[in-house]
């Protein structure tokens, strides 16, 4: 922001860059690494998650549609949990899922994604997001 104001060089980061790349290249020749990723669950670990849901609750049934949209979208919670009810669109092929913005998408372009069905019932994006729609119709508007 000082920069975009006309404030060049204020305040003055330029050493703490130089000292976050010593370290950064200290850090690499002394064997550490970067941040690691978390490794991706396997589809019997999201059978496991999703088994533990009780689906004869609202909280279950939620629950088990963000574990498998999460899986299917490669999806960022923040990405989850500002899905509106509109951004869902079942197509014949599976559910067509819009993101309005996430953490890569800059400039809120937004992009739309397709989730195939799945094969297994418990984890089908298809049969959880029917679910979901029954118990948010059970709720009534004020859930809409």
């Amino acid at each position: 922001m000082h920069r975009l104001a006309g404030h060049t060089g204020q305040p003055a980061t330029e050493s703490a860059r130089l000292a976050l790349r010593a370290y950064k290249r200290q850090r690499a020749e002394a064997g550490g690494r970067g941040q690691r990723e978390a490794a991706p669950i396997t589809i019997d670990a999201l059978r496991a998650m999703v088994s533990a849901c009780d689906l004869d609750t609202p909280i279950g049934r939620r629950d088990r549609l963000l574990l498998v949209l999460g899986l299917a979208l490669m999806g960022r919670r923040s990405e989850l949990v500002a899905l509106q009810r509109e951004d869902v669109r079942e197509v014949p092929d599976g559910l067509e899922v819009t993101i309005r913005t996430s953490k890569t998408d800059k400039d809120s372009v937004g992009e739309t994604i397709a989730i195939p069905r799945g094969t297994h019932p418990l984890t089908d994006p298809v049969v959880a997001w029917r679910d979901w729609l029954t118990v948010l119709d059970q709720a009534g508007p004020c859930s809409r």
